[in-house]
């Protein structure tokens, strides 16, 4: 009985280790970044290829929760303007900067946004690295940058 057991647990141990969707490691770097003075907020993040196919296509994207950076924003998901492609020769890998700059519904509420994301306990801001066959890896951004 006690041998089943620990087949079972091996087993179940082994097939959850390889669902682990952030294998990629694709994202880099990232931040938010505000502007006081034009009432805006860009998402960056620095992505690269290292882990992927050759040939193969791949988007950035902030997935955006909570109340409050939804409201100041006006939207839960923020897609970057380009898709990207992973290079032929992987040989080298390549970084790639993503970003996307939103107007701000509510300037008034920056210090209340800026502390939410900043805080390490919330998961407002999240890199998302998506494509045809679904998310590729994430990663929750806490790093905010004022000007």
């Amino acid at each position: 009985m006690n041998r089943k057991i620990m087949l079972i647990s091996i087993l179940l141990i082994i097939l959850l280790s390889g669902c682990n969707r952030n294998a990629a490691e694709m994202i880099t770097g990232g931040k938010v970044m505000i502007n006081k003075e034009e009432s805006t907020i860009t998402f960056y993040a620095v992505l690269t290829d290292r882990n992927l196919e050759p040939d193969t296509s791949f988007q950035g994207r902030f997935f955006l929760q909570g109340s409050t950076i939804r409201n100041a924003v006006g939207t839960d998901l923020v897609y970057t303007d380009k898709e990207l492609k992973s290079d032929s020769d992987l040989a080298k890998s390549e970084k790639y900067e993503v970003q996307a700059t939103l107007k701000l519904k509510h300037p008034e509420k920056i210090e209340e946004l800026v502390k939410v994301i900043k805080d390490s306990e919330e998961k407002a801001v999240t890199i998302e690295v998506i494509n045809e066959k679904g998310r590729l890896d994430d990663q929750v951004i806490h790093k905010v940058e004022e000007k």
